[in-house]
């Protein structure tokens, strides 16, 4: 792990202990949105949360940037190219749930088709399970 991502991570830990002394003395509102947390604050500890949130989402990405640049490698001939990209193979796949209304994609069809079985089983969960608790 890199200073500059150890420093992200130790703003982003400081940016929330403000929000939460804010949240303690009163200066900042929670609450939720459908499923979506949000904040309304003004004050000292609402600023500097933000702030620090801010401040570690750029050093985040600095990190991040830097590590590309020192971990780039000089150009190397074809032949070593095609070694390379045939050893790399990740195959994946995802569901978005959007509402009732699953977004599916896969690397290829059997993992589509997998991930489509999984948005049915959740969507189906999704219906039985308040009937449960």
């Amino acid at each position: 792990m890199s200073k500059y991502h150890l420093l992200s991570m130790m703003f982003f830990i400081l940016g929330l202990v403000f929000f939460v002394l804010g949240v303690l003395s009163g200066e900042i509102k929670t609450g939720f949105i459908v499923v979506f947390p949000f904040l309304v604050g003004s004050g000292v500890y609402a600023f500097l949360g933000v702030f620090f949130v801010i401040i570690a989402i750029l050093l985040f990405m600095f990190g991040l940037i830097r590590s590309k640049v020192a971990s780039s490698e000089p150009p190397f001939d074809e032949d070593e190219k095609r070694d390379i990209q045939k050893e790399k193979s990740v195959k994946g796949g995802g569901v978005v749930l959007i509402g009732p209304v699953p977004i599916v994609f896969g690397s290829n069809w059997k993992i589509a088709v997998l991930m489509m079985v999984l948005a049915i089983i959740i969507i189906v969960a999704m219906f039985f399970l308040p009937r449960f608790l």
